[in-house]
């Protein structure tokens, strides 16, 4: 008996606050603000038909539909009518940084190595709340200032999606570094980044709570 292929997900990290996360099936999936398109998205900076995502044997695509505004990959505009493939946690944005989503890929989810994984905590850690729209950190009831640079929020951001699991250094690279993370981010670079988060988070940077190392494993947020 066939199973059928599971949906990718797009959570709304900015710009539409209720939208939490939209199904991405098989097919062809456009985004804009016609009322006619698979995914509305109201916001007189966004395209009648801005972009679409179209999947093929559950690899996923995307491709600017000649919109005013332009739609973002991991911060780069792509060119109108070109396709790009998406892969698991990349970021999209509508118009800049208007509307932005996170691409959660159903393979990359399925195939995960379940021995990487570390049970959450039975409560919720509350020492620290990462806010992926309004990009405000809050350590102990008070909010980071000076805010992070975009890369140490976009890796603080990636282990607090993750937090309970172990986040390998290739995810850490990949969320911060995605221009060049598949050719030469070092272990010794993303080192330095998370001993600068630790320098902002933690009580006691040599003895970190918040973040911690999980030898042979990566990094977590409990």
């Amino acid at each position: 008996m066939m199973t059928a292929s599971p949906d990718a997900n797009l959570v709304a990290e900015k710009g539409l606050p209720d939208a939490g996360q939209i199904p991405i099936g098989q097919g062809v999936s456009v985004f804009g603000k016609s009322p006619t398109v698979d995914v509305n998205v109201d916001s007189p900076y966004i395209s009648r038909q801005h972009f679409q995502i179209r999947c093929q044997d559950d690899v996923f695509f995307i491709t600017d539909l000649d919109s005013t505004n332009g739609t973002f990959l991991n911060g780069e505009r792509l060119t109108s009518q070109q396709e790009r493939r998406l892969r698991d946690r990349d970021l999209i944005g509508m118009a800049g940084d208007q509307v932005v989503f996170r691409f959660l890929d159903p393979v990359k989810t399925m195939t995960i190595d379940s021995s990487s994984l570390i049970p959450a905590a039975p409560r919720a850690n509350t020492e620290l709340i990462v806010d992926s729209g309004s990009r405000d950190v809050t350590v102990r009831g008070e909010k980071l200032a000076p805010p992070l640079s975009k890369k140490e929020f976009d890796v603080l951001e990636l282990l607090y999606l993750g937090r309970g699991n172990a986040v390998s250094r290739d995810e850490i690279a990949k969320a911060g570094w995605p221009e060049r993370y598949e050719a030469d981010v070092t272990p010794e670079e993303i080192d330095q980044y998370i001993r600068r988060l630790r320098l902002r988070i933690e009580e006691d940077a040599s003895k970190p709570k918040l973040l911690v190392t999980l030898r042979g494993h990566g990094y977590r947020i409990p």
